[in-house]
């Protein structure tokens, strides 16, 4: 819950304006110089100290112990998080205060401040995730140091998106199973079963067809399936796929949010709830489908969408006997109208499950005729955005468009022969 107010512009004026009326014995005015809020700074940290090591060791009365207690509200809310945090596998867990963004909060003995939460997952991230927020800062009951009176600002989130988890909004129910940590609520946790077997068994068979990438991504995989999908907003640039439109997603979690040059501390999977209840067999292709992406990470960066999507659809229906490898009504009337590899014109557009078909036989010709090796070779070409025709052209002997229809074609013989 929100409760620091945005310091206005005139406000800061204002204050800065005060030691030419102040008499001598006044202090002087808080200024936004880290070096002016040493003491704050040491405060804040000393308060998050208390809160990681409550979350850390699962000791709920030490976490409590950096609240503001006085706060029912916030109390509650803070009980969630504690009991959502307990139950995922904690690997590391600290809180650093960014001493350069402390601002008092006008007309109250508060300061507020940016956080960075550092956070990583045993089996399943990399590297640790380091996430920042917006805290605010009370003084304790006893006046000897501060605790935490929100977690959040609103306005700060809305200009800094991407940041939350599924954990930080609201109660989860964590189930996991070989490989897999499933994080579900109350209204999903009853599927938890079929979506970790299709994760657990859908891991051995993407990485029997697909080499891990070449970063050092654990080998664990976390999949959300969530009632509320509010932490998808803001994840523009962070998904493979539509957050508004997709069944799935894959969700590349940065090692920094603030800086992309810090690279990638895993990837994640997010199921779609009306999914849950689909046959075995078609939640299994979505998650193998998913899981590709998972797999190749980086090894994709920069690929074309018909490729990306095209690899991803031709993964996911290995396990599948021929005979039970659907396709999308409209795939054969799109596919025969095709003059080249569709684009991200054609994957946003009313038709997008229909040019997903056409790619997955676009990747299905080339493995058949070039050899499996070659469609990966292909992939690995593209790697960083490399030039479309010169690549297909190089590697495979033919134009762009000369590859699309020779991949309908053999769609065309197989669906309809």
């Amino acid at each position: 819950m929100v409760r620091a107010r945005a310091r206005s512009l005139v406000a800061v004026l204002a204050l800065a304006l005060l030691p030419l009326a102040a008499c001598s014995d006044d202090p002087p005015p808080p200024t936004y110089s880290g070096a002016a809020y040493e003491d704050v700074a040491a405060q804040m940290q000393a308060t998050l100290k208390v809160r990681a090591a409550g979350l850390r060791r699962h000791d709920v009365a030490r976490f409590r112990r950096s609240l503001d207690r006085s706060d029912a509200t916030l109390v509650g809310d803070q009980q969630v998080y504690f009991d959502n945090i307990e139950q995922l596998p904690v690997g590391k867990l600290r809180y650093l205060v960014d001493d350069a963004t402390i601002t008092p909060v006008e007309g109250t003995g508060d300061y507020s401040a940016e956080v960075t939460l550092v956070l990583r997952l045993d089996g399943y991230d990399a590297v640790p995730a380091r996430t920042r927020g917006r805290f605010r800062f009370t003084p304790s009951s006893d006046g000897q140091g501060l605790v935490v009176a929100a977690t959040t600002d609103r306005q700060w989130a809305t200009d800094h998106p991407g940041n939350a988890q599924p954990w930080d909004l609201g109660p989860i129910r964590v189930e996991q199973a070989v490989g897999v940590l499933g994080i579900f609520d109350d209204d999903t946790v009853a599927d938890a079963r079929e979506v970790l077997d299709a994760a657990s068994a859908g891991r051995y068979d993407v990485r029997s067809v697909v080499a891990a990438d070449d970063s050092p991504v654990s080998s664990g995989v976390v999949v959300y399936a969530v009632r509320d999908a509010a932490f998808l907003r803001g994840l523009a640039g962070q998904t493979v796929g539509d957050p508004d439109r997709a069944d799935g997603l894959t969700i590349a979690v940065p090692a920094d949010s603030h800086d992309p040059a810090r690279g990638v501390a895993s990837y994640r999977v997010y199921l779609n709830p009306r999914v849950l209840t689909q046959q075995p067999a078609v939640l299994g292709r979505l998650v193998r489908h998913e899981l590709t992406h998972a797999t190749l990470g980086e090894r994709a960066r920069g690929v074309p969408l018909w490729l990306n999507e095209g690899v991803a659809e031709y993964v996911s229906v290995r396990p599948m006997a021929p005979d039970r490898r659907r396709l999308p009504a409209a795939a054969l009337r799109v596919g025969a109208a095709a003059t080249d590899l569709p684009g991200a014109a054609q994957f946003s557009g009313p038709d997008a499950e229909a040019w997903y078909a056409v790619s997955w036989w676009v990747c299905e010709y080339i493995a058949s005729v070039y050899g499996e090796q070659t469609l990966f070779a292909l992939l690995d070409r593209f790697r960083d955005g490399a030039d479309q025709d010169e690549v297909v052209t190089g590697l495979l002997g033919v134009t762009s468009a000369q590859l699309v229809q020779r991949g309908v074609a053999l769609m065309t013989t197989t669906y309809r022969g």
